[in-house]
């Protein structure tokens, strides 16, 4: 099994990315392509669709392994595919006699398992899979348990919810964030303005990579020190996020330098040289100057990371959350409390020593 990207004509001047899955035999799998075309129809962002593309592959893979088809896929497999993916070995019959490690976070197993469910949901709306199994990974179950109260709660007030019994328990893991000598170890580490620009976008606007990969440079309003994000992951519409001066600045010098006259490209971020100069930078690039960045600045980061500090250090500042979810793209505003509305352990500290003060002061 593997993806193939596909480029299509969207219009004269755009070119669409999107994604394949081939068998071994380098035969299309329809149903796959089918499921994908549905979820661009609906509006899914291309990082979306390539990770269905890759979850997909996994569990086909794991067809092969099985020896089943997967129109008689049924609960009892989907269980098992769970554990293939816990596993670090490539069968689920070998059992170690040791602890190990599992090959995926628990979080990643979820996102895989929820992508497998859709397509069947998507299967059974067309009468062309398995109807029982997003049936048979649900359960019906009370909300009196849960404590966040969704808009209109009243009305499914007393009403059984359903919930995914596949789901496996995640553990809370903090948000990792850098400290302003680290972001600033890392713009001192990077070779040229593009890659520069990059992590200042990244840390000041708070932007996912996604969005920072599709900005045109219209997109940035010198005057008034914004930008604007117009392709979100999430549907929550067009945003406009602030950045400093200095950013600007870059930006400027950025597109004076490198958007020469021979560059035919309205994206801010291009590659610099070689046969695909002024061609639209792409993930891969940025994966690669992850990777010298770690090794320059002896620093295990992700571009993920910058917009994590970006939303922890105004969070910290006072910005309500509501601002806070406008600004980082958010659907619902319980995702950004979810996320970032926790005191810090420098937070936690200095209450600590205040208290303590108070306490010494009354003696």
């Amino acid at each position: 099994m593997r993806v193939q990207e596909v480029y299509i004509n969207d219009t004269p001047d755009n070119t669409k990315v999107r994604y394949i899955l081939l068998n071994s035999i380098n035969e299309t799998v329809l149903p796959v392509i089918r499921y994908l075309k549905y979820l661009d129809a609906t509006g899914k962002s291309q990082n979306t669709l390539k990770s269905y593309c890759y979850h997909l592959k996994l569990y086909f893979e794991f067809l092969e392994i099985q020896e089943v088809d997967y129109q008689a896929a049924d609960l009892q497999l989907l269980i098992k595919f769970i554990s293939w993916l816990r596993s670090p070995y490539q069968s689920i019959d070998i059992k170690s006699i040791k602890p190990v490690n599992a090959k995926r976070k628990e979080s990643t197993i979820n996102i895989i398992v929820s992508c497998v469910v859709g397509f069947y949901e998507y299967l059974s709306r067309i009468d062309a899979g398995n109807p029982n199994i997003p049936d048979a990974s649900k359960k019906a179950s009370s909300p009196l348990g849960i404590s966040y109260k969704p808009f209109l709660y009243h009305i499914t007030k007393g009403k059984n919810i359903d919930k995914n019994v596949l789901k496996i328990k995640e553990p809370t893991r903090a948000i990792k964030t850098l400290s302003n000598g680290q972001i600033s170890a890392l713009n001192e580490a990077c070779n040229n303005l593009r890659d520069k620009l990059l992590i200042h976008v990244l840390y000041e606007g708070g932007l996912r990579i996604s969005e920072a990969l599709s900005l045109w440079i219209e997109d940035f309003n010198i005057s008034q020190n914004t930008i604007t994000i117009r392709n979100s992951k999430t549907p929550s519409g067009v945003r406009t996020v602030y950045v400093t001066e200095n950013t600007m600045n870059l930006f400027q010098d950025y597109i004076y330098t490198f958007h020469s006259d021979e560059v035919d490209s309205n994206f801010v971020f291009i590659n610099l040289r070689g046969k695909y100069k002024g061609d639209p930078l792409k993930y891969s690039a940025v994966y690669s100057l992850v990777k010298r960045l770690r090794k320059k600045v002896n620093l295990d980061f992700t571009p993920h990371m910058l917009r994590h500090t970006y939303a922890t250090e105004l969070h910290n500042q006072g910005i309500d959350a509501a601002i806070l979810q406008k600004l980082l793209g958010h659907s619902q505003v319980q995702t950004t409390i979810q996320l970032y509305v926790h005191p810090s352990d420098e937070l936690i500290r200095g209450e600590w020593l205040r208290a303590q003060q108070k306490n010494k002061s009354k003696e």
